[in-house]
């Protein structure tokens, strides 16, 4: 399912195994859709040869998060754009995965792991008026 992110910033809290989709609303997070590692089968892009299983499973996810992304940018004509926290490496393998389109929405990235903050506390990981919130 495809969330619509029309006329919204959409938030990619990400690492290797989980992804959390989040929109902006009255100075809160609000979680819109997460995907978990071990829920969904991925293909791996051209990882190379001598990759460890390990490896090849995060860019198989990468792939999973990106297609998402990919989805979300050809459905919500509307999107503002997209600011990704993950950690370098799972950040790298989500922007080859990514589309054209879906790269020109990129507003920030993050390279920091943030799947693990709670809600509450994530807006202060963000500059809100670089990624475009509305300062009050």
């Amino acid at each position: 399912m495809v969330n619509s992110f029309d006329g919204e910033t959409a938030y990619v809290v990400v690492d290797g195994q989980k992804a959390k989709f989040f929109k902006h609303k009255e100075g809160r997070f609000e979680e819109i859709a997460s995907i978990n590692s071990a829920k969904h089968e991925g293909t791996p892009g051209m990882t190379p040869s001598g990759s460890s299983l390990g490896e090849q499973k995060k860019d198989a996810f990468a792939r999973v998060v990106a297609d998402r992304m990919n989805e979300i940018t050809q459905k919500s004509s509307n999107l503002d754009g997209f600011v990704i926290a993950a950690p370098g490496e799972v950040l790298h393998d989500l922007r080859e995965h990514l589309s054209k389109p879906a790269q020109q929405k990129l507003i920030k990235t993050l390279v920091k792991d943030l799947t693990n903050i709670p809600v509450h506390d994530l807006p202060s990981h963000f500059d809100i008026p670089e990624t475009g919130w509305k300062s009050a």
